[in-house]
């Protein structure tokens, strides 16, 4: 069995500007199912997935230029692309692919506060529409709120539905 990762290098395209020592943190969306209760006639109630929270993401760029934090500008309906790739190895020397590619619009930037002698950064939040996680290729997450896709990695759950009321 493998032991413990560790993330080697990392590369991020964001609205097209490319990032490699500038991106400094990445938080991807937490992927948390809303459940509600049933009860019923049953005297023990459980609860059932009614769908999943909003998903958000945030990321730190030290040294961020005009053109990058101008994709918080974008026009209404223009969504912001966001696709990072990493490398991970763990202790026995495995290597792993992992890529994330959110689509969304980013809703807030924050300024580090100015000091001497430190690098200036940025944190920017984004509104998911659109995740996808892979690793080495196999699907982790595949989730797109405008297409009704819900993959959580072991297929697409909405596939049936989305038959059932004649959606692609």
């Amino acid at each position: 069995m493998a032991g413990q990762r560790s993330r080697i290098t990392r590369y991020a395209m964001i609205k097209g500007h490319p990032l490699i020592k500038e991106l400094d943190e990445f938080t991807p969306p937490e992927i948390k199912k809303v459940m509600q209760e049933t009860r019923g006639g049953s005297f023990i109630p459980g609860e059932i997935m009614v769908g999943l929270e909003k998903m958000h993401s945030k990321w730190k760029v030290k040294g961020a230029n005009q053109a990058l934090l101008s994709a918080y500008g974008l026009a209404p309906g223009e969504d912001c692309q966001v696709d990072i790739k990493e490398s991970h190895q763990d202790e026995d020397g495995n290597s792993f692919a992992i890529v994330y590619s959110l689509t969304g619009e980013i809703v807030s930037v924050t300024e580090s506060a100015s000091k001497m002698g430190e690098l200036p950064d940025h944190e920017m939040e984004m509104a998911v529409n659109a995740y996808k996680k892979t690793e080495n290729g196999k699907v982790i997450y595949d989730i797109n709120r405008k297409a009704q896709i819900l993959n959580l990695g072991n297929g697409d759950l909405m596939a049936v539905h989305r038959l059932n009321v004649s959606i692609a």
